[in-house]
């Protein structure tokens, strides 16, 4: 019987090839959906094979190591080398085309060398980095090490603090935190990998997005302190013994590992000193669904206070708009777990959308009210989420400040080229300015009225590596969010199918086959190591163009190169008469 299929085979094939055609061009001739499948059957289906396969085509095959959107090949590489090797060593040269409209720093004629630097880095964070042993065209092999590095924090004296004047200031010593991601439009296995690698890194600091508090952003991780404690309980001499062989290990593994109740026996070796316990310190975004600060629907304030309180929390960030989508967010209902359901309290099986604005204010005053009211019941530094839309969107901002002397204690402020979950397109393709732009409107606006000073800025929009991040810190910001940059860390690989719960490596996806994806004992170490040498990146740029630490860049410390070869100087601007003017536009009694 054998003998006789496996003689027959190629015709059963034939046959059942001709069967499947004559299938197809019948479905498809006498369907009513598709034009191009009823005038040209089967062969029509190949518009839908290409068009499917197109995007990877371009990633892989035909755009250039620079023009894939929004996120280039070479961006990609960098933040890969950054998380899994720890460094951004490239040979040979820069692949950028240098003939377009750019922004440049203006490096020193002497530089400083590393030990002249302000740099504080002690203690050394504990991670794995991968070396390459031999990589062929279809095998790369590599040793995971585990090994110490270097922080690059900022000296105390040099730390960026927001609220000063609050009874419990934020103080960053890390200038780079991860950007408002909420649990919903992420997996709770990307949520931990973020949370427990910003607090692997220290100095660091991570958003919770608008959809409320999970006990995902509260990860805790743990390091021996005394490495010749004795334990006599039999519970914690064991968990004791696993943490020194697997530093840094979470809350979620000792839970999984050693059951509910191993939590107790470690809360008494972190009392007893033994263990170090170490969290992300969060900003507690609120955006217009109130999600985190409201009961039945609307605010509650003690809903609100709940969560603002909770020790982890640093500061609290009301969110007015976002680059990608200027209006309220969107969580579609095929993300909506019963876990999300409860934090958010919001219905299973409906898509969630925000109101475009916010409930509890309408204009500048009643904003300023809401502001001044939780700066006064929480003591932590609060502040709002914008986008610039032209170069007056602050105007009525900044004079309702000098006029009232109340103060945000910090503006996050978004670029257009902003990433999120889910918006529509003719947003994302065309409201608000890019971050570049914006910030340096904000930035200008503010010291135009007087009060930049009193406020702290965080400029997010794809600033993924050091040098943009120099930039943006050269144009006024004084901290960077990363969102999408920490997204590839974890192992995101662009799909841009983060809306439709069908992510192929479970970052944004809360089905268990494809959340499995993201290994978060593995993934969180890239997350601290990109942190890292992100931190070290804007160091070693600082020293080339002549600064002891990142906190310095300024205006010299950029020009911009036209691709007509005009370079301007962004120093050269002052306030006159309530304008910004360019010096060199400026008339002799102007100038005095």
């Amino acid at each position: 019987m054998l003998t006789f299929i496996f003689e027959k085979l190629p015709l059963i094939i034939f046959y059942s090839v001709i069967i499947i055609l004559v299938y197809f061009f019948l479905k498809d001739k006498y369907q009513n959906q598709h034009s191009i499948l009823k005038t040209h059957p089967i062969l029509g289906r190949l518009r839908y094979v290409f068009e499917m396969i197109g995007p990877e085509f371009r990633q892989y095959w035909f755009l250039n190591d620079k023009e894939g959107k929004p996120i280039d090949r070479d961006t990609m590489e960098t933040i890969a080398k950054a998380g899994k090797y720890a460094n951004t060593v490239i040979g040979f040269g820069s692949k950028k085309d240098f003939q377009k409209t750019d922004f440049y720093l203006s490096n020193s004629m002497f530089p400083l060398n590393v030990d002249e630097l302000e740099v504080n880095n002690t203690p050394k964070i504990k991670t794995y980095t991968y070396k390459i042993l031999n990589e062929s065209l279809m095998n790369r092999k590599e040793k995971r090490n585990k090994i110490e590095i270097k922080p690059w924090h900022l000296k105390n004296k040099d730390a960026i603090v927001i609220g000063p004047n609050r009874e419990k200031p934020f103080v960053v010593k890390g200038m780079i935190g991860i950007s408002a991601m909420s649990y919903g439009a992420l997996s709770k296995s990307a949520v931990k990998a973020l949370a427990q690698g910003v607090a692997i890194s220290g100095g660091a600091f991570m958003n919770t997005g608008e959809g409320g508090i999970s006990p995902y952003h509260l990860s805790k991780i743990y390091e021996v302190k005394d490495y010749d404690a004795a334990v006599n309980n039999k519970l914690g001499s064991q968990i004791y013994k696993y943490i020194k062989g697997h530093t840094n290990a979470s809350n979620f593994e000792i839970e999984h590992k050693f059951g509910s109740s191993a939590q107790k026996a470690v809360n008494a070796l972190v009392e007893g000193e033994i263990l170090e316990e170490k969290s992300a310190d969060l900003i507690f975004q609120v955006g217009s669904g109130l999600f985190g600060a409201r009961k039945n629907g609307k605010y509650d304030e003690e809903t609100f206070l709940r969560n603002a309180l909770r020790p982890e929390v640093k500061a609290i960030e009301i969110k007015l708009a976002q680059g990608a989508k200027v209006r309220g967010g969107k969580l579609p209902k095929e993300k909506i777990t019963r876990e999300i359901s409860y934090i958010r309290g919001v219905e299973m099986g409906k898509d969630v959308e925000s109101p475009n604005r916010f409930p509890l204010f309408s204009d500048i005053a009643s904003l300023f009210e809401l502001v001044m009211e939780w700066q006064k019941i929480t003591g932590k530094p609060v502040g709002f989420k914008v986008v610039a839309g032209d170069e007056t969107s602050f105007e009525e901002l900044g004079k309702y400040m000098a006029e009232t002397g109340y103060r945000p204690d910090f503006i996050s402020i978004d670029g257009a080229e902003g990433g999120t979950g889910a918006t529509y397109q003719e947003m994302a393709d065309s409201l608000g300015m890019p971050i570049y732009s914006g910030l340096y409107i904000l930035d200008q606006t503010m010291r135009k009225y007087g009060v930049r000073d009193d406020i702290k800025i965080i400029a997010s929009g794809m600033l993924a590596t050091a040098n943009k991040m120099a930039v943006a810190l050269s144009l006024g910001a004084d901290l960077i969010y990363i969102a999408r940059a920490a997204m590839n860390t974890i192992g995101c690989i662009n799909a841009m199918k983060c809306h439709t719960n069908l992510c192929p490596v479970g970052i944004t996806s809360h089905l268990p086959h494809l959340e499995k994806g993201v290994v978060v004992e593995e993934k969180r170490f890239r997350t601290a190591n990109y942190l890292a040498t992100m931190r070290e990146g804007l160091y070693m740029l600082g020293a080339s163009c002549g600064i002891d630490n990142p906190t310095k860049f300024d205006k010299q410390h950029i020009a911009l190169r036209r691709n007509d070869n005009e370079v301007k100087k962004f120093e050269n601007f002052v306030v006159v008469d309530n304008k910004i003017k360019a010096v060199n536009n400026l008339s002799e009694k102007e100038l005095v």
